[in-house]
C-alpha cells in the first residue's frame, strides 16, 4: 500500500467545507487541488511533502525507475515552485480516468463462446487443452463480482488479503469484499479475459487466476494516483499481465512512469486505446509505449466507429457488442474496454505456455492476423491466440454473432 499520511477526511477538515473539487468553496478550489509530483531525488520528494497543504502520500517507484511520486494538496504557487525544481520531473493534477465502454444490454443464456472468443481463435486453444492455467491476471477497474458462477473458479482466493486490493469504496448492499464490483465494468472485463464457462460465458484464458484491483467507484471515477498504486501493486507481486480498460484524453506522466515500472518488473500492461472514434486519438495511458494499446473491431473485421486509432495501436481485438459476465448475469457491451481483455487473456495463455511476459508480447505482435486495415487502425493486426500458441488458426468463426445469444 502507499505510504499515505492523509485521508480525504483530513483534506475536508483542512478546508472546512464540502468535498474537495465538488463542494469546496470556489475561492479555495481555485487556489488548491490534488496533485502528483514526480520527484527524481530524495530532496525533491522531501520538498514536495513539506509544502503539501494537508499531509501527503508517497508511491515509491525507485525499484524500477528513478521516481518517487508524492501525492498531496498544493496551492497553485507551490505547484509552480515545485515545477521549477531540477529534481522534479513533473507536477500533474490527480485526475480521474473513466472506463472506456458503453452500456450493457441483454441478459440471455449463452450456449456458444462469445463471438470475440471465437474470432480470436481462443476456442481452438481451449480444444487443445490450453487454458492459461498458472498465469496471474490483474484487472485494474471497478472490481470483480466474486459471486458470479463464471468467475468464481478463476478469482484468486478471497481469503488471502494480498490477492486483491481496493483504493475505491464498494458501495451498496452487495459488497462482500472491499474490491467487489459495484459498477459492472470490471466484471465484464474479467469475464472476457478469464471466465470459466461454468454458467455459459467463457473467456480467452479460463484457467488463469484473476486479481481484482479496484480503483474505480461504481460511478466510474478512477483516480490517477490509485491506478499508479495498483500497477505497482501488481508488478511487485510478480503477476504476469495487467488489464487497464480506463483512459483519458489528457497526458499523465505519472501513468507513464507506472507503465515503465511495470515493464521493468516483468509485467505486461494492456490498455484500451480509447473511444474517441478519430484518427490520432489514442488516449492515455495507452499512448505510452510501455502499454500494449488495443483498438476495437466489429464482427465484420472493421475497426469499430467508436475506436480510437493512431500509430500507438499495437493490436486490434473484438470490441463491438461483446458478450461477457456482469454482476448477476451476462450482457453485451461495446468499447475498447471490451477489446483489451482479449489481448490480456492472450498474454496469459502464452505465459502459461512457457513464455515470459516480454516475449509473450512480441509473440502476439508477430502472429497477429492482418485483417486488411491500416497499421494505425489495427496495429500489428487482430490478436490470434491459436497462432500465437502454434496451433492452426484458420477457424475465424464468430459463434452466434454479436451480443448474448440465447
Amino acid at each position: 500500500m502507499v505510504n499515505r499520511e492523509w485521508s480525504r477526511r483530513d483534506i475536508l477538515k483542512s478546508v472546512g467545507v464540502g468535498a474537495l473539487g465538488l463542494g469546496v468553496g470556489a475561492a479555495v478550489y481555485r487556489q488548491m487541488d490534488e496533485y502528483i509530483v514526480g520527484a527524481v531525488s530524495g530532496d525533491g520528494a522531501v520538498a514536495a511533502a513539506s509544502v503539501s497543504e494537508s499531509g501527503h502520500g508517497e508511491i515509491d517507484l525507485r525499484a524500477h525507475t528513478s521516481m518517487t511520486l508524492v501525492c498531496g494538496v498544493f496551492s497553485r504557487a507551490r505547484s509552480r515552485a515545485l515545477r521549477a525544481r531540477n529534481d522534479v520531473a513533473f507536477v500533474q493534477p490527480d485526475r480521474k480516468l473513466t472506463p472506456v465502454s458503453g452500456t450493457t444490454s441483454g441478459q440471455d443464456t449463452v450456449s456458444t463462446p462469445p463471438w470475440g472468443i471465437d474470432r480470436v481463435d481462443a476456442d481452438v486453444a481451449h480444444e487443445r487443452g490450453a487454458t492459461g492455467t498458472g498465469a496471474d491476471v490483474a484487472v485494474v477497474d471497478t472490481g470483480i463480482d466474486p459471486t458470479h458462477a463464471d468467475l468464481a473458479g478463476s478469482i484468486a482466493d478471497p481469503t488471502v488479503d494480498t490477492n486483491h486490493e481496493a483504493w475505491a469504496t464498494c458501495s451498496g448492499g452487495d459488497c462482500p469484499y472491499p474490491w467487489a464490483d459495484d459498477g459492472g465494468h470490471g466484471t465484464h472485463v474479467a469475464g472476457t479475459a478469464a471466465a470459466t464457462g461454468a454458467d455459459g460465458v467463457v473467456g480467452v484464458a479460463p484457467g488463469a487466476t484473476l486479481h481484482a484491483l479496484k480503483v474505480c467507484s461504481g460511478g466510474g471515477g478512477c483516480r490517477t494516483s490509485a491506478i499508479v498504486e495498483a500497477v505497482r501493486y501488481a508488478a511487485d507481486r510478480g503477476w504476469d499481465v495487467l488489464n487497464l480498460s480506463l483512459g483519458s484524453p489528457r497526458p499523465s506522466p505519472a501513468l507513464e512512469a507506472a507503465g515503465q515500472y511495470a515493464v521493468e518488473a516483468g509485467l505486461v500492461p494492456v490498455a484500451a486505446a480509447g473511444n474517441r472514434g478519430e484518427p490520432d486519438s489514442v488516449g492515455y495511458p495507452a499512448v505510452y509505449g510501455s502499454y500494449l494499446a488495443v483498438s476495437a473491431t466489429t464482427v465484420d473485421d472493421e475497426v469499430a466507429e467508436f475506436s480510437s486509432t493512431g500509430p500507438e495501436v499495437g493490436l486490434a481485438a473484438p470490441g463491438a457488442a461483446v458478450c461477457s459476465t456482469v454482476p448477476g448475469g451476462r450482457g453485451a457491451r461495446s468499447g475498447t474496454s471490451m477489446a483489451a481483455p482479449h489481448v490480456t487473456g492472450a498474454v496469459a495463455q502464452l505465459v502459461a505456455d512457457g513464455h515470459d511476459p516480454s516475449t509473450a508480447r512480441e509473440r502476439l505482435l508477430d502472429t497477429a492476423e492482418d485483417i486488411g486495415q491500416s497499421d494505425t487502425d489495427q496495429g500489428a493486426g487482430l490478436v490470434d491466440v491459436a497462432a500465437a500458441l502454434g496451433y492452426d488458426s484458420g477457424d475465424d468463426g464468430i459463434g452466434d454473432g454479436p451480443g448474448c445469444p440465447a
